[in-house]
């Protein structure tokens, strides 16, 4: 990734070493910066957390407000804790209005059947952001130069457990398993692509879901 020419500019004005301490200065720059991210800073966090094992925790909240009607609720996120200190901004407020899609609606009697997110699609598209955060923050630091990762996750979900048509001891079985398809474009040896198929078990909402029905995920060029 390229250095942006005003910081190289400012690299040179504000030194008076010779041009090729500048130029490997520059190059230093260059490879520490990888896909968007800072390598050094992102190994100097690994580290913090690795000496202070009591640092470095989130505590995350989210509302569900039920609307007045069946199956229909506003979610909102905002404030979260880092290391116990509420960080709560007015820019960092976000909503989401969920329900079902319209051809169900319509089977269950819902007045004014529309389309709105569905919470078990969100789960799945959580869990779909939280590999890819797995995947291109670790393969940064580990100089796997992806050009482009893509998850698709499938699932096929019975509903009676909703419905108390079935017990929640028979989630499992109503829910299935989570199909994984992960894509990436680059240059990627087979031990890259073995490494990349590693690391995607490390996202967080993966291993969440993994405690409760199997995930199965695949890794493959695109």
């Amino acid at each position: 990734m390229s250095v942006p020419s005003s910081i190289l500019a400012n690299t040179r004005r504000a030194t008076s070493l010779p041009a090729l301490t500048v130029m490997k200065h520059e190059k230093r720059m260059m490879m520490s910066v990888r896909q968007g991210v800072d390598v050094e800073k992102l190994e100097a966090f690994r580290g913090f957390l690795t000496e202070n094992p009591d640092k470095g925790q989130l505590g995350l909240e989210v509302k569900a407000v039920y609307e007045g009607q069946a199956g229909r609720s506003t979610v909102h996120v905002g404030k979260y804790e880092l290391d116990g200190e509420t960080i709560d901004r007015d820019t960092r407020h976000y909503t989401f209005p969920f329900g079902a899609w319209r051809e169900v609606e319509e089977l269950l009697g819902v007045e004014g059947p529309t389309d709105r997110m569905e919470p078990v699609e969100m789960a799945l598209a959580a869990t779909a952001a939280c590999v890819v955060n797995a995947l291109t923050y670790n393969s940064t630091r580990l100089g796997i130069d992806t050009e482009g990762v893509e998850v698709t996750i499938r699932e096929n979900v019975d509903p009676r457990v909703l419905f108390a048509l079935r017990e929640p001891s028979d989630h499992a079985s109503c829910l299935g398993g989570l199909d994984i398809e992960i894509k990436v474009r680059g240059e990627i040896s087979d031990d890259e692509l073995a490494t990349l198929s590693d690391l995607a078990s490390y996202s967080p909402v993966y291993g969440l879901i993994a405690e409760s029905v199997p995930v199965k995920h695949q890794v493959s060029r695109a």
